[in-house]
């Protein structure tokens, strides 16, 4: 990663890449010295380019992104650490929440068709043929409404959960300082960024969960 460069080089090459009289393979070696320059002048010069006429010149242009990425949100010091921590959390959190939502969704629908069987047996057990049908059928319509209420209660307590969950992840994108975290992080950490030591602190989340 070159880290002798300086202000005026940078602006200089950023200059360059927007130029459209810059030749192609020119273009290549800026691309590949910004990709590994840990600035976020670098990553938004390689984003602004990727969106010019003259990206497809570059075919490794995402990969360049990805890299200078990585570099740009590589903690630096203490605030920041906290911040990627509080970025992994976010994402912790919001896969979470995901998953509520989904099973506050399936509790919906369950409860729906409940509903629907229920309706049926009603109107079958007021055209039972004989006593011996109506009473299977209401043993069977008084086991559904049981169901429901059931199925209402998970629907009412995953919402709970769900409130609780977007809350605190408003908590979090409050707590995060870094400017450059704010603007990249959340949907960057966990993609560009890996832990050393990531498969046994996984383990040892399961282990406490």
């Amino acid at each position: 990663m070159p880290d002798d460069y300086t202000p005026a080089e940078l602006k200089l090459w950023i200059t360059k890449l927007h130029d459209r009289q810059t030749p192609t393979d020119e273009l290549q070696k800026i691309a590949m010295t910004l990709a590994h320059i840990d600035h976020p002048e670098a990553l938004q010069a390689l984003e602004a380019f990727r969106e010019s006429q003259r990206a497809q010149e570059i075919e490794w242009i995402d990969c360049a992104i990805d890299e200078c990425t990585s570099y740009v949100l590589q903690p630096k010091n203490e605030r920041e650490e906290k911040d990627y921590i509080r970025l992994e959390l976010w994402q912790e959190y919001e896969e979470e929440l995901l998953d509520k939502m989904a099973q506050r969704d399936a509790a919906e629908v369950h409860k729906q068709h409940l509903e629907v069987e229920k309706e049926l047996l009603v109107g079958a057990i007021g055209d039972a043929p004989d006593g011996n049908i109506r009473l299977q059928l209401m043993a069977r319509q008084s086991g559904i409404a049981h169901l429901i209420t059931i199925a209402e209660n998970d629907r009412v307590n995953l919402e709970a959960e769900i409130a609780g969950l977007e809350y605190l992840l408003a908590q979090i994108e409050r707590a995060i300082e870094s400017p450059i975290y704010r603007k990249y992080g959340k949907s960057e950490i966990g993609v560009h960024l890996h832990r050393d030591c990531e498969h046994w602190l996984k383990r040892r989340k399961g282990k406490s969960s």
